[in-house]
């Protein structure tokens, strides 16, 4: 029974974001269903899969200021030897790195977000 009183909501495989059983998060991330009691789950259920496959690993769980940076820049692609754990100030020097400046020394507005 659908909670609420609308029932017109997409869900599972009729959501756009549903894709085969992995739930692609709106910034671009795999989550995957692990259920409620899952250490890395989020009251949801669902858990980031490169998450995941770095905890398997035996890595430990990146702390305050740390963040798993994928080497090859694509967020679906959660191979193991992808992933880097890196300080947030050293995440956002790689990509500061690859974005235009204008003679000011400014950052240019990229593609993605209207100016």
């Amino acid at each position: 029974m659908p909670k609420g009183k609308d029932t017109n909501h997409c869900r599972s495989t009729s959501h756009h974001r549903w894709s085969n059983r992995l739930l692609i998060s709106s910034s671009g991330y795999v989550r995957i269903r692990v259920g409620r009691d899952h250490p890395l789950a989020d009251p949801n259920g669902y858990a980031y899969e490169h998450l995941i496959v770095w905890a398997s690993a035996g890595r430990r769980k990146p702390g305050r200021g740390e963040l798993l940076h994928h080497k090859n820049k694509n967020k679906r692609d959660n191979r193991l030897s992808n992933l880097e754990l890196i300080t947030r100030s050293e995440h956002n020097r790689l990509h500061n790195l690859q974005k235009s400046r204008n003679s000011l020394g400014r950052f240019e507005p990229s593609d993605k977000c209207p100016a």
